[in-house]
């Protein structure tokens, strides 16, 4: 049963709340984690994920993981869908949207980032995990009993899985109730605070929120955490103003795969094969010396002086007669390990669907030898993607416009339709294709040329119009609309349409009538008639 408040609760009851973990939690965490560790990059992420080889020694590794590098190709995949999802014009009708809407577009995080930035960070993060959580909050700026009256500023902000403790669920899959972990850093006043971090646990259910924290954040590390109360309220939304974001559709309840699930473990690989090769070239440079010293024992002088004739790499061994050579290895390890690392750069991208980008080996090599084909086929899995992404991020700002909505005392907010039934408030890209507004006006022209079907060229108008004019309002796009499905074949008709009455056009037989009325042939000109003309 969920309490209306929790001031009062024991700390065991609290210690039970807050210990709740959902059933896929304890499997995803560590690959969550490892997903944003490999996307962020850093140093610290070699001395994590470099693999020490068999009977390698400690400094020869510590070294290894020193000189360690890598190309981001997690981040490079992430960021280039991420571009194309926005290479698409995002149209928001602010004509039509409520004012509360428009305020929110403008400032949609309580650090002031527009509605645009917002759903890009979105988008990008949902790329990197699979499934984020986005929470709608209101804070007021001022006094009064209504949030009107109190100015308050609804705002939204994002939380990543491995903070999502638990939840629940009704039979139509709808929140009862989510618990969320925050994390946050004693640092208000810089000469008392003692800037320690520490966690703070929000659960919110359909109409209240409640807030704890850890009550001894300086505990040692084989002390219980203390949990205390710190304090509660009320939004009275009737849904709980969390909801998720997922890269991709999912039946999962509790988490959705990650454009880089399996992209960031083949480029974990790939950075571990770079540091071999390091390891090989090193050794290559700097080999090992192997010098007789047959009779000379070590301890005595003579076995030190010939260690100390280089490099501290010398090995002795006892050949009689034998000249001294170098140790290095086989320069073919090198090449198969080349040879592995540009194989695995091309499956990342194949993996993805963007392979397009990667068809000249690592963008170093070669010429792009892609079929028309296909590239075609690239281009429709990629269209594919892109598509269902816009999707989900148009059915994420919808979410978060009817939270909004909700906290503005309106709880039954709708957004306008067209004729076909599609919400118009805000419209997502449903098509990424390369053509631009010159390539759309080119083909038109041609179309125009050609004796082609008026409903082909109406269609073409259309997609003139979504390039020409992309954020021009709901009424006047209908206005378009309408003008170009009543657009006239007849070039004459439209000529005269626009003289302000039609110009009938005088069939043959009529014509002809006329000809013998008048004894006259006006399908002939002779001479005489073009004399009489010229004078």
């Amino acid at each position: 049963m969920i309490l209306s408040t929790y001031a009062q609760a024991t700390s065991k009851v609290v210690a039970q709340i807050l210990g709740r973990r959902h059933p896929t939690y304890d499997l995803m965490a560590d690959h969550w984690d490892f997903l944003m560790e490999t996307y962020t990059g850093g140093r610290e992420w070699f001395e994590k994920h470099i693999f020490k080889y068999m009977k390698e020694g400690e400094t020869e590794f510590t070294d290894r993981v020193k000189r360690a590098y890598r190309f981001n190709h997690s981040r490079e995949v992430v960021d280039l869908v991420n571009k194309y999802v926005f290479k698409g014009k995002v149209r928001r009708n602010e004509d039509d949207a409520p004012t509360e809407i428009r305020e929110f577009w403008q400032k949609a995080t309580r650090g002031g980032k527009d509605i645009d930035s917002y759903m890009r960070f979105i988008s990008k993060r949902s790329s990197i995990v699979g499934r984020i959580w986005v929470v709608v909050d209101a804070v007021r700026r001022g006094e009064g009993e209504s949030r009107k009256e109190a100015d308050a500023q609804v705002y939204s902000y994002s939380v990543l899985p491995q903070n999502v403790l638990d939840m629940s669920f009704d039979d139509d899959e709808q929140l009862n109730w989510i618990l969320i972990r925050e994390v946050t850093r004693d640092d208000e006043d810089p000469t008392s605070t003692t800037s320690r971090q520490y966690y703070r646990y929000r659960l919110w259910t359909r109409n209240t929120w409640h807030l704890f924290k850890e009550d001894n954040p300086e505990r040692k590390t084989n002390q219980n955490i203390r949990f205390a109360f710190v304090e509660e309220g009320k939004h009275d939304l009737g849904v709980v103003p969390v909801f998720p974001v997922d890269h991709m559709e999912s039946d999962e309840l509790y988490h959705s795969p990650s454009m880089i699930g399996d992209v960031a473990y083949l480029d974990r690989t790939c950075a571990n094969y770079l540091s071999n090769l390091d390891a090989i070239i090193q050794d290559q440079t700097f080999s090992q010396l192997a010098i007789p010293a047959q009779g000379l024992l070590p301890g005595e002088d003579g076995h030190d002086k010939v260690i100390e004739a280089g490099t501290k790499r010398i090995f002795t061994y006892d050949a009689e007669g034998g000249a001294p050579f170098f140790l290095s290895p086989d320069p073919k390890q090198a090449e198969l390990i080349i040879t592995s690392i540009r194989q695995i750069i091309n499956e990342i991208y194949v993996v993805v669907g963007v392979n397009g980008e990667r068809t000249k080996q690592d963008n170093a090599q070669g010429i792009d030898n892609s079929s028309g084909v296909a590239k075609a086929y690239d281009f429709e899995r990629v269209n594919s993607l892109l598509v269902n992404k816009s999707k989900g991020l148009e059915a994420a700002e919808y979410q978060m416009m009817d939270l909004v909505m909700r906290y503005h005392g309106n709880k039954e907010f709708e957004s306008p339709r067209n004729d076909s039934g599609r919400k118009t408030l805000v419209v997502w890209p449903t098509d990424f294709d390369t053509r631009g507004l010159h390539d759309e006006l080119d083909i038109s022209a041609r179309l125009e040329a050609l004796t082609t079907p008026i409903e082909l060229k109406r269609y073409q108008l259309k997609q003139v119009l979504d390039k020409l004019y992309p954020f021009i309002s709901e009424k006047d796009r209908n206005e378009l609309t309408k003008s170009i499905d009543d657009m006239a074949d007849d070039l004459t008709e439209q000529v005269g349409l626009a003289f302000g009455k039609p110009t009938p056009s005088v069939s043959s037989d009529a014509a002809d009538k006329q000809d013998k009325d008048s004894d006259t042939d006006t399908d002939q000109d002779t001479g005489q008639d073009k004399a009489k003309r010229e004078a």
